[in-house]
């Protein structure tokens, strides 16, 4: 569409405001926006002194839809392995 921005998501391309909907409600600990271009995720609740020494963060910006999505992928990681020792 144009005037429309559109990300790529499983091999398709989807408008941003699906892609944000989508990233939302994969990511529901986090508060996802978007401001100027630029992706923004923000984590409802704090990490605490021990997740933040894991290297979890409290905000998260990227450039792309996609770049966030990696960002927030790799943040559940940390926090999948601190669960699991």
């Amino acid at each position: 569409m144009p005037g429309h921005a559109h990300s790529l998501v499983g091999g398709r391309m989807m408008p941003d405001d699906r892609r944000l909907e989508v990233i939302r409600q994969t990511y529901p600990g986090w508060r996802i926006t978007v401001l100027k271009g630029v992706w923004f995720a923000t984590r409802h609740r704090p990490p605490d002194t021990v997740e933040r020494a894991l290297g979890v963060h409290h905000q998260l910006a990227r450039l792309t839809g996609d770049d966030l999505v990696a960002a927030l992928a790799e943040q559940a990681d940390i926090l999948h392995r601190a669960r699991r020792t």
